[in-house]
């Protein structure tokens, strides 16, 4: 049985900045015929595009769904393992953790929650995708095409570096 937490299609973007809607087209066919790339992978976005937030990011909901499943999860785990070790301490720990093993038990469960809550805020941030998504918008504000590749692996994005580099304005990806 496989679990995981992030159920994102297309874990890493790709982006590439052009000064024309021409180049942006030209990069578009150029990943389709020798990157491999589908048309669904990739994203163009116009100046001053209202869906530009979500041609970079379109699968808002996986993402929904990350945030909701990484809190409960590890949410849940800090919890157990808080409980688990008030139980230690309750029972082997020093006499004031003995002698009111409720309070011992609600304040521990409650750092291992807030803990877990910490970790599963840091598993479901994604920075790496910040400077892409500034940068793109950016552009876009001043004039210039973007084209957003969603990649599934770190090989595409190298695959997308290579042959957008040497054409397009500026190159953003996300780890």
């Amino acid at each position: 049985m496989e679990s995981t937490i992030n159920r994102e299609k297309f874990h890493g973007k790709f982006a590439a900045i052009f000064n024309d809607e021409a180049s942006a087209n030209e990069a578009r066919k150029l990943l389709m015929q020798k990157g491999s790339f589908s048309a669904g992978q990739i994203n163009i976005v116009r100046p001053h595009d209202r869906a530009a937030g979500h041609k970079i990011e379109p699968e808002t909901s996986a993402i929904g769904k990350v945030l909701l499943t990484s809190h409960v999860v590890f949410g849940g785990m800090g919890l157990i393992l808080g409980l688990l070790i008030a139980s230690l301490t309750s029972t082997f720990g020093p006499t004031f953790a003995q002698s009111s093993p409720l309070l011992t038990h609600l304040a521990l469960g409650l750092i291992g929650l807030f803990l877990g809550l910490i970790v599963a805020g840091a598993v479901s941030l994604r920075p790496d995708h910040d400077p892409l998504i500034t940068k793109t918008l950016e552009a876009c504000e001043h004039d210039q095409w973007a084209v957003i590749v969603q990649t599934k692996e770190f090989e595409d994005n190298e695959r997308a570096r290579q042959l957008l580099k040497p054409v397009a304005v500026s190159v953003t990806e996300t780890l």
